[in-house]
C-alpha cells in the first residue's frame, strides 16, 4: 500500500514502529551538545534555592542552545536526549509528514523510515540545514522591510531550569518547523517520583498535577468517564443550560431514536404510537466515520421491523463494531436513548433525510452527550480498544532523571484523525456541548468546562479555578467554531470566515453536501448577524466575501450548482486575507439582482435577471420563498459597517435554534444552486506571475500574481508600472488553463493579458487592514507580496476585481480565476483609455 492511500491512523501506527525502534538503539548517553543539559540538572538538583531558577521562552538567556535537527537525526542512536528529541519531531510533525508523505505515491508504507521521514521533513521547509550553510542568498533575497534572517534560528533551543516549575524540559524546535503563526513550546516531563526529589524543599503542588501519568494499558477507563460526566451534570451549570430542550426545536428533531434497553427504533413525533417525549428524556448522539464499505442502515421497508423489541439483537442484522460499542457506552452510562444518523434517518426517503439533515445542528445541540469516535477511517473499528504502541511511557535517564515524552494536547491528538478530516464532524463538534472522544491512545471528556483523560484524570479535590488555570488541555472544540461567538456583525463575521477556512479542508463523500453541512452552524451562530447567504456567501456583504483566496493547492469540487466565486465550490485552505467581513466599508461597484421569469424551468418556477440578449437564470426557489427573495435581494450601495472598536462591545446574542415557524428562512439562509448575475465594469490588463522568494514562504504552489500597466512592463517584471496583486494557486490555474498556465506556472515566463471585473472600492489605509498589512510584513502569514505592500504605501485607495474565465462559446458565462486588487486612479485611467465595458455576466 502507498502512503497515498494511508489512513492517518495507519500512519500514526508506522511512526509508533519507528518510535519504538529509536527507543530500543538507544544508548544511556549524551553527546557533546546535549551533555550542557545535565551539567544544568546537576546544578539545580545541588541547589537549596530552586526560586533562582526560572522557566524561559524561545531566545531566553538562560536557554541552552543545543544543535540542528541535522544534528540530531545523525546523533539518535548514541544519545539518549537526542533519541528523545527526535521522537518529539515525530509526534509534533505528525500531521504535516503524513500530508506530506501523502503526496509522494511511490513511496510505500514497508519503505517508510527515518530516511523517508527526513526527506519528507525537508519538504516542510523544514530547517535541517548546518547553521555553518551559508545563508547570503535568502538574506539577499528580503527587502529591507522584512526581518533579517538569524542563522541561530535554525537550532534546538531548551530550557532547563523549567523543570522547577513544570516538573518538564521546555523544548523550542527551530523556528522554520515551529507553526506559522504559534511558536509552539513543547516539554520532556520528568517522572513524578523524580520531580518529589528535585522539589523535596520547595514542592510546587500545581507542577505535580500537571506531570502526566503516563500508562501502559489497552482498556478505556471507563469508569472515569463516568465519574466525569456526574461531576459535569452536578457541578456545572454552564453545560446543564447547553443541553437544555428548546420545545419548538424539538418538536421536528430528532424524528427517532434507539432504545438501548429494548434495542429498538423508538419515534420521538407526538401522535405516533409508542413515542418517546424529547422534553422528558435525554439522549445520546454519536459522531462518526461511515468509511467506504457498506453496512446496515434504516431504509424504508425495514422501518417497521425496527421499531419492534430486540430488532437489534436480530443476528441477521450485522451493525459496524463502532455502533455496537457506542450502544454500550450509552448503556455504560446510564442513558436509555441514542442518536445515530444511519439507523436514524432512512437513508432512502428524500423527505427524510432533508428534513433531518437540515436539523442536524439541532440534534447535536439538544443531546445530552456526543460521542466522538475517532478512532479509524470506517465505522468498522472498535471504540472500546487503546492502542498500547500510541501511549508515551517510555523513559530515558538525563543526569540521573528519568524523562518522557508529554502526553500529546488533547486538540492535537483529535486532529490527527480521519475523524477531524470528514466534512460533518465540522457541524457536530461545532454545535455539540458535553463529549467524550475515543481516539487510539487515550479517551478523553470534555464539556464547556473541563477536560480530563487517563493521563491526567479528574481529581475532585483540585479547586476549578485552579485547574482552569493550569491543567486544562487546549479543546478540540479549537477545531471548530467559537461556541461564544455570534449574535452582532462583527462576532457573526469571525465566526463565518472561521467557518469558511475550517469547511474548505475538509472531505465530504458527496460533494455537493457542504453547503448542507455548513447549513446548521450559518442559521445557529451568523445569521442574526450577516443576513441571508447564497452558494455560502452572505449577500449583505458580498464584497467582502468574494475576497476569499487560496491558502494551497485548490481542485473544483464535483457539485454542480455551487458556482466558481463561492469557497464551497473548491476543495484545499482558502482564507480571507483581511481577517474580517464587517468593518471593512466596502463601496460595491456592481448590480445584482432577481426578477420573477414566470415560466416553469424542469418543472419547477424559475426566476431571472432581465438583460439582453436575453434571461440569466438566477435562483431556483418556490413562491414563497421568492416573494421573501425579491424584498431582500437588492444590491446595496454600500456595504454594512457595524465594526466596533473600545471598551464596550454590544452584548452577544445566544445561539439561534431555527423553530418550524422559521424554516423558511433557514432554507433560504445559504440557498444552494445559485447562479449568480452580475452587471459590472471589465477592463484587460496583462499580469505575471511571481516567484515567491521570501525565505519563509511555506508554499511553492501558491503564487502571486502581479498586475502591471503594460505588457511591456509584464514582460520586464517592471515594478515601477505596478498597479496590483492576485493570489493563485496551481490547482485553480490547470483547472481553467490546462494549456497556457501549466508553464506559466512553473517557470514564471510568461505574461499574459485578462479579463479583471471589477466589483468594490477599499481603503487599505482604514486602522483594521493597515494591521493586517503590519502582519504580514513581520511574520509568514504572506497574503500580500513586498511589491505590492510597496504599492499600497504609496496609494492606499484600491478597486477589488476579480479575474473572469469566459467559456469557450458561451462568452455570457464565466467563472472565478482569483480576486485581487488593482489601484483605483491606474483602473479609472485604463477604463477611460480602454473604452468602458459594462455588460451583464452569469457567474458560474
Amino acid at each position: 500500500m502507498s502512503t497515498s492511500q494511508l489512513s492517518i491512523e495507519d500512519f500514526k501506527r508506522t511512526l509508533a514502529a519507528l518510535d519504538s525502534q529509536i527507543f530500543a538503539s538507544v544508548r544511556n548517553t549524551l553527546c557533546q551538545a546535549c551533555h550542557p543539559i545535565s551539567l544544568r540538572l546537576d546544578e539545580i538538583l545541588d541547589s537549596t534555592d530552586k526560586s533562582d531558577f526560572h522557566p524561559g521562552t524561545r531566545d531566553s538567556t538562560d536557554n541552552i542552545r543545543l544543535a540542528t535537527i541535522d544534528h540530531v537525526f545523525a546523533n539518535y542512536q548514541e544519545c539518549g536526549l537526542c533519541s528523545l528529541i527526535l521522537r518529539l519531531i515525530l509526534r509534533a510533525k505528525e500531521r504535516h509528514l503524513y500530508n506530506a508523505m501523502r503526496s509522494m505515491p511511490s513511496v510505500e508504507e514497508t519503505l517508510i523510515s527515518l530516511d523517508t521521514i527526513r526527506e519528507a521533513l525537508k519538504s516542510l521547509g523544514s530547517t535541517t540545514v548546518s547553521k555553518t550553510s551559508s545563508m547570503a542568498n535568502s538574506i539577499s533575497s528580503l527587502s529591507d522591510d522584512f526581518e533579517i534572517f538569524d542563522p541561530e534560528d535554525l537550532i534546538l533551543q531548551i530550557s532547563v531550569d523549567a523543570v522547577c516549575d513544570y516538573g518538564a524540559l521546555s523544548v523550542w524546535l527551530p523556528l522554520g518547523d515551529s507553526e506559522d503563526v504559534d511558536d509552539n513550546e513543547f516539554q520532556l516531563f520528568l517522572h513524578s517520583e523524580d520531580y518529589r526529589v528535585i522539589m523535596a524543599d520547595a514542592q510546587n503542588p500545581e507542577a505535580t498535577l500537571m506531570i502526566p501519568k503516563p500508562l501502559d494499558r489497552d482498556t478505556r477507563d471507563m469508569d472515569l468517564m463516568k465519574r466525569c460526566l456526574e461531576y459535569c451534570r452536578k457541578n456545572h451549570d454552564k453545560c446543564n443550560q447547553s443541553a437544555a430542550p428548546n420545545t419548538e426545536a424539538l418538536q421536528t428533531a430528532p424524528s427517532r431514536l434507539i432504545d438501548v434497553d429494548d434495542m429498538r427504533l423508538v419515534p420521538t413525533n407526538p401522535g405516533i404510537n409508542g413515542h418517546v417525549d424529547l422534553q422528558q428524556v435525554e439522549y445520546v448522539a454519536l459522531s462518526y466515520v461511515w468509511g467506504r464499505d457498506p453496512f446496515y442502515t434504516l431504509q424504508s421497508p425495514n422501518l417497521s421491523n425496527l421499531c419492534e423489541k430486540d430488532a437489534f439483537r436480530d443476528p441477521a442484522i450485522k451493525l459496524p463494531q463502532t455502533i455496537l460499542d457506542a450502544i454500550d457506552v450509552t448503556k455504560f452510562l446510564g442513558y436509555r436513548y441514542i442518536w445515530i444518523d444511519s439507523l436514524c434517518i432512512e437513508q432512502d426517503s428524500t423527505e427524510d433525510t432533508i428534513t433531518q439533515i437540515g436539523s442536524m445542528h439541532i440534534i447535536y445541540a439538544q443531546a445530552s452527550l456526543t460521542i466522538v469516535a475517532a478512532v479509524g477511517d470506517s465505522a468498522q473499528h472498535s471504540i472500546l480498544h487503546i492502542d498500547p504502541t500510541q501511549l508515551s511511557s517510555k523513559y530515558y535517564t538525563v543526569g540521573n532523571l528519568r524523562f518522557c515524552l508529554d502526553r500529546p494536547e488533547f486538540k492535537e491528538v483529535v486532529a490527527a484523525s480521519t475523524w477531524a478530516t470528514r466534512g460533518w464532524t465540522l457541524q457536530e463538534l461545532t454545535c455539540s456541548a458535553r463529549f467524550i472522544f475515543f481516539t487510539p491512545e487515550r479517551t478523553y471528556f470534555s464539556c464547556a468546562l473541563g477536560n480530563w483523560n487517563e493521563d491526567l484524570p479528574l481529581d475532585e479535590s483540585v479547586p476549578p479555578e485552579q485547574y482552569q488555570r493550569y491543567l486544562r488541555d487546549e479543546d478540540p472544540k479549537g477545531l471548530g467554531l467559537d461556541m461564544e461567538v455570534g449574535g452582532d456583525a462583527p462576532k457573526a463575521s469571525a465566526t463565518y470566515i472561521s467557518m469558511a477556512e475550517k469547511l474548505s479542508t475538509r472531505n465530504f463523500t458527496q460533494d455537493k453536501d457542504i453547503l448542507k453541512a455548513s447549513l446548521g452552524m450559518y442559521t445557529m451562530y451568523i445569521v442574526d448577524g450577516l443576513g441571508m447567504a447564497v452558494a455560502g456567501l452572505p449577500l449583505s456583504y458580498l464584497g467582502a466575501a468574494l475576497m476569499w483566496q487560496p491558502n494551497g493547492v485548490l481542485s473544483r469540487r464535483r457539485c454542480e450548482g455551487i458556482p466558481s466565486w463561492s469557497w464551497a465550490s473548491w476543495t484545499g485552505p482558502i482564507s480571507y486575507p483581511l481577517g474580517m467581513l464587517d468593518g471593512l466599508n466596502i463601496e460595491l461597484t456592481l448590480d445584482w439582482f432577481i426578477d420573477e421569469w414566470k415560466a416553469l424551468r424542469f418543472g419547477r418556477p424559475s426566476y431571472a435577471v432581465r438583460t439582453s440578449p436575453g434571461y440569466i437564470p438566477y435562483l431556483q426557489v418556490d413562491a414563497r420563498m421568492a416573494r421573501v427573495a425579491r424584498l431582500m435581494l437588492r444590491a446595496p450601495g454600500k456595504e454594512p459597517s457595524h465594526h466596533y472598536f473600545g471598551d464596550n462591545p454590544p452584548p452577544v446574542l445566544r445561539r439561534r435554534i431555527v423553530t418550524p415557524k422559521e424554516r423558511w428562512r433557514q432554507n433560504l439562509a445559504i440557498a444552494e444552486k445559485t447562479v449568480l448575475a452580475f452587471g459590472g465594469t471589465i477592463c484587460s490588463f496583462p499580469i505575471r506571475l511571481r516567484e515567491r522568494d521570501h525565505t519563509l514562504q511555506a508554499s511553492g504552489h501558491v503564487h502571486f500574481c502581479s498586475i502591471f500597466s503594460s505588457a511591456e512592463a509584464a514582460d520586464n517584471l517592471d515594478n515601477a508600472e505596478l498597479v496590483g496583486e492576485m493570489r493563485v494557486d496551481s490547482g485553480t490555474l490547470e483547472s481553467f488553463f490546462s494549456d497556457g498556465f501549466s508553464t506559466a506556472a512553473s517557470n514564471m515566463g510568461i505574461a499574459t493579458s485578462i479579463e479583471l471585473l471589477s466589483f468594490g472600492h477599499l481603503d487599505f489605509s482604514i486602522e483594521h487592514v493597515q494591521n493586517v498589512l503590519y502582519l504580514n510584513r513581520y511574520s509568514r502569514r504572506d497574503n500580500f507580496s513586498p511589491e505590492f505592500l510597496a504599492l499600497v504605501d504609496e496609494n492606499p485607495d484600491m478597486v477589488l476585481v476579480m479575474w473572469l474565465f469566459r467559456h469557450p462559446g458561451e462568452p455570457h458565462i464565466t467563472s472565478r480565476v482569483a480576486v485581487g486588487y488593482v489601484l483605483r486612479s491606474r483602473w479609472n485611467e485604463a477604463v477611460e483609455e480602454r473604452g468602458r465595458t459594462r455588460e451583464w455576466i452569469r457567474l458560474h
